[in-house]
């Protein structure tokens, strides 16, 4: 079997809010669900062609292509061949945008450009891959000059590598060793370290090019020039933001971004979809706006951006709120987004989402099930009816899960008595990892695993993908509006206003 399969994911991790219900039909998808999974029909109008050679692998080993467009669509894909009796492979893999995707070998992945109706050749032996690559085809010059680029600019694709700071309300994301990098440089010194990298970053651009005339393809030269000045911008302005207060960072400092185009056509470029999002989000604090939030944010996109960045923007605002338990602030935004937006493809991002809130919107039946608690008793939503549920899916190792979960069992007594039963669901695959969990916090409540559901895992049934996540179910077995807060102590007083009003 040589022929490429692609495998397409929802990737959004959603705190479901709830939502009253609209009906838009916007959108004819060419996708179908099977067994949880979107599985695509390639549109080879924007397909990008992959071959090569594996010396030293195994014939029927698998090779895959990783597509990360969530920031279109809101899924990723995943393109697959085996290496047949010599060692070849061939893959056709839908591009929507000039961008990054990444090459995959037994668990070795090689970061790679590839722009719709690309060709590229790749011959590799897996003991050096993916050190040592050699390319062909119409993307080889491409991938030449962006290997030596990683060469001198290493970038680090694991997450957990990442820290985490907020801006205003937002939460950007910078890589450990250039935060270590802002913590011992002061501005002078890290301005310096950033400008003498873009320097030889744009150095290494014009010398291929200048060598190599027309080798590289205008979408990877607009892509590469975008990441080597949006990576710069993001990072000072970044500093500026985070650090200071500690370096007492005066408003010149923030000069720089006269060189940063708030439009660029490279919105493929992962540093300046940051970019753009760390300079709203900087905006909005300088202003002290944190009322309609979202709403804000969507009106100064239409300001500042135009044409694909701004389709971008307002769909990645809408996807925030819609995941953030803020649908009501940008419900007006949704469908004006999706009556006049241009760039349809980025539609997906927020019908889907929508489609997944509505489904939970107060007054919506919450869906039946059955399940064995931890002493094999059967607890069923139905048994419960006349009580107000707090419907709870966590896991053993989520932390964040455990804490709140806590809080509650200290709740519980009162919420008992006033008419609320708690519902913990594990969506835990071990089930000795619940049970030991169980064991040792000692979690008030009905605790069942989501997996051990008469009829279906309950956590699908309900659409979890991340926890902690909770739903409130009313007296009469409709879902009930949620706090707007996501504080325990806020979720507590929610849960005893509705025993009240229900």
């Amino acid at each position: 079997m040589n022929a490429s399969v692609a495998i397409s994911n929802m990737i959004f991790f959603i705190p479901f809010a709830t939502f009253f219900g609209i009906i838009h039909s916007k959108m004819i998808r060419n996708t179908f669900l099977a067994c949880g999974l979107f599985f695509s029909v390639a549109t080879t109008a924007h397909a990008a062609f992959v071959s090569g050679i594996f010396k030293n692998s195994t014939p029927g080993s698998i090779v895959q292509i990783f597509v990360p467009h969530y920031y279109v669509d809101g899924r990723t894909d995943t393109y697959w061949a085996e290496l047949d009796d010599q060692l070849h492979f061939s893959i056709e893999a839908v591009i929507p945008e000039p961008q990054i995707v990444f090459l995959i070998h037994n668990e070795e992945r090689l970061p790679v450009f590839l722009e719709p109706t690309d060709t590229l050749n790749v011959r590799a032996d897996i003991f050096q891959f993916p050190l040592v690559v050699t390319f062909s085809g119409r993307g080889s010059a491409n991938n030449r000059l962006l290997q030596q680029y990683f060469r001198e600019n290493p970038p680090d694709y694991d997450e957990l590598n990442n820290i985490r700071f907020k801006i205003g309300q937002w939460w950007g994301v910078v890589e450990q060793t250039m935060n270590d990098r802002m913590e011992s440089l002061d501005p002078v010194s890290f301005r310096e370290y950033l400008d003498h990298r873009k320097m030889a970053a744009s150095t290494l651009l014009d010398d291929f090019s200048t060598k190599s005339p027309g080798a590289i393809t205008p979408a990877f030269f607009d892509w590469m020039a975008a990441e080597i000045v949006y990576s710069w911008a993001y990072h000072l302005l970044f500093y500026g933001q985070v650090y200071g207060n500690r370096y007492q960072i005066q408003p010149e400092f923030f000069d720089f971004l006269n060189d940063a185009p708030l439009v660029s056509e490279a919105i493929g470029n992962e540093w300046y979809r940051l970019f753009l999002q760390a300079l709203v989000a900087r905006q909005m604090a300088k202003n002290n706006i944190t009322e309609n939030y979202f709403a804000r944010q969507y009106g100064l996109a239409g300001v500042l951006l135009t044409g694909k960045p701004l389709a971008f923007y307002r769909s990645e605002i809408i996807r925030l709120a819609f995941s953030g338990d803020r649908y009501r602030e940008v419900l007006p935004y949704y469908i004006q987004f999706l009556q006049n937006n241009e760039f349809t493809a980025y539609d997906a991002k927020v019908t889907d989402l929508y489609e997944k809130i509505a489904r939970v919107a107060p007054g919506t039946p919450a869906p039946a099930f059955t399940a064995e608690d931890a002493e094999g008793k059967a607890v069923s939503l139905a048994q419960l009816r006349g009580k107000i549920v707090y419907l709870n899916f966590w896991a053993s190792w989520c932390s964040a899960c455990l804490k709140k979960m806590d809080m509650f069992s200290d709740y519980a007594s009162e919420l008992n008595r006033n008419g609320v039963e708690i519902v913990n669901i594990s969506i835990d695959e071990n089930a000795g990892n619940w049970r030991n969990a169980l064991t040792e916090r000692g979690f008030k409540g009905h605790n069942l695993l989501a997996s051990s559901g008469h009829e279906n895992n309950i956590a699908l049934i309900y659409g979890v993908e991340a926890v902690p996540q909770y739903f409130i179910i009313a007296k009469n077995g409709t879902f009930a509006e949620k706090s707007p807060s996501s504080q325990p102590e806020d979720i507590k007083n929610q849960l005893l206003n509705l025993t009240k009003s229900h």
